[in-house]
């Protein structure tokens, strides 16, 4: 592991001030610039087939790479069609021009603790991560949303806020969290830190429905704080008004910038729920699962007569537990990143949880991203069993095939929306996608 680091860092550009770790800050998949100072744009126009659950199509694309002096930014679209007609929901909405942005990103100068981003939001973390963890509005991929997210720091206090929509009509989220003591001569006492969250959902189908509020406090400390590596024990409470409430006690022992090169997290958590609790509830599914949206079995709904089944446990289902959590992630930066998630339940019902993130790339040659993001599991060894209808996958392969042709392949497991029930929950069933292109890169 140590020759793989070793390895890889000597591909990094130079030392200076690293992202936040908050969103997609740190996310490798979205930095741009191979060294600070060059402003290298790239266009790939790519073609290729598409198949969308059981049909095939033709499709024509474009990834646009703008890198500015104080701005990055991706647009991404594709456009597919065949003997079964175009693909609607590519151009039927005015929304999807907004859809073709795939992030834009505010540059500060190197010293500053501030940070803002506009796209899709993708593992979104407030906190500790007891109500909102991993969160994904990208999970519903034709139906996706635009957001944002920012970042405010000072020695004294650090402020959060993201929307999963800049319409301002879905989910937003906030968090302040204090340093009181940070003009201490001690380092462990400068680092006692009080957090508080607030989350709320803004879209509504209709007023009856009991929409999601929580709030969420929390105090850390570094109890090592020499070096760049910390040891962060954690306690974390939250509730939901309209629900239940529960307690994390945790430590991490973690490094920003571990000489230079790196960005390292391990984690150990245990939880006590309630009823009408679920940790982490504001995940990876809440998009398509929530109190006015929900997975349907996809055996049942397309074997038969179309019956509308529920996967998964909702808020008021929900019938407490605990669950023990660990959680490992490295990144090198720029260039390699491995992120391995598990929530453990312990509990009658099927809670459990798993997400994986792994990246490579080489710029001259090979860019790999996996993610995969997995729920309702009962123990480790589910996650040996075939994906189920909670589960979202997102692979994509750049290849390098001779000087400016590329091939581009992308494969997703995410969820389409099938109507609205009698009771007025949308219904999301799950849908399987694999695209290989090729293209020509242009560079200017």
């Amino acid at each position: 592991m140590l020759a793989l680091i070793l390895g890889l860092g000597g591909l990094t550009g130079e030392a200076r001030a690293q992202p936040v770790d908050f969103g997609s800050a740190d996310d490798p998949r979205e930095h741009l610039q191979r060294v600070w100072w060059r402003r290298q744009s790239s266009l790939d126009m790519r073609t290729g087939l598409s198949l969308i659950a059981d049909h095939w199509r033709a499709g024509i694309g474009m990834n646009l790479n703008l890198v500015r002096r104080s701005v990055t930014a991706r647009l991404n679209g594709v456009v597919r069609g065949g003997i079964y007609g175009r693909y609607d929901p590519d151009t039927d909405e005015l929304y999807d021009l907004v859809r073709l942005v795939d992030f834009a990103r505010y540059n500060p100068p190197r010293q500053s603790r501030f940070y803002l981003r506009g796209g899709a939001i993708d593992r979104m973390r407030l906190g500790t991560g007891h109500v909102v963890n991993f969160y994904s509005s990208r999970v519903a991929w034709d139906r996706r949303t635009i957001g944002v997210e920012s970042m405010w720091g000072t020695p004294l206090v650090d402020l959060y806020a993201f929307a999963g929509d800049v319409r301002m009509n879905g989910l937003v989220g906030a968090r302040v969290a204090v340093r009181p003591l940070a003009g201490v001569r001690s380092l462990r006492m400068r680092s006692l830190m009080f957090g508080a969250t607030y989350v709320t959902d803004r879209a509504s189908n209709h007023p009856d429905t009991l929409g999601i509020t929580a709030y969420n406090v929390d105090i850390s400390l570094n109890a090592l704080p020499a070096g760049d590596i910390r040891l962060v024990p954690f306690s974390s409470f939250a509730w939901y008004p309209a629900y239940g409430k529960g307690l994390a006690i945790g430590a991490s022992v973690e490094s920003d910038n571990f000489i230079d090169l790196a960005r390292f997290r391990l984690r150990l958590a245990v939880y006590y729920s309630g009823r009408e609790f679920i940790p982490g509830y504001v995940g990876a599914f809440y998009m398509v699962s929530n109190p006015e949206a929900r997975i349907v079995d996809s055996h049942r709904y397309l074997v038969g007569d179309r019956q509308v089944a529920y996967e998964g446990v909702s808020l008021e289902e929900a019938l407490g537990g605990n669950d023990f959590e660990t959680e490992m992630r490295l990144l090198v930066w720029e260039r390699f990143e491995f992120w391995y998630y598990f929530r453990r339940h312990y509990g009658t019902q099927r809670l459990s949880e798993m997400h994986f993130r792994l990246y490579f790339h080489d710029p001259r040659r090979l860019r790999v991203d996996v993610g995969v993001d997995r729920a309702g599991l009962r123990g480790f060894f589910s996650l040996f069993n075939n994906l189920g209808d909670q589960s979202a996958l997102a692979f994509g392969l750049h290849y390098r095939i001779a000087g400016p042709f590329w091939l581009f392949a992308n494969a997703r497991y995410t969820f389409e929306y099938v109507g609205t029930g009698a009771d007025g929950i949308d219904h999301y069933l799950i849908q399987r996608r694999f695209e290989p292109f090729v293209g020509i890169r242009f560079d200017f």
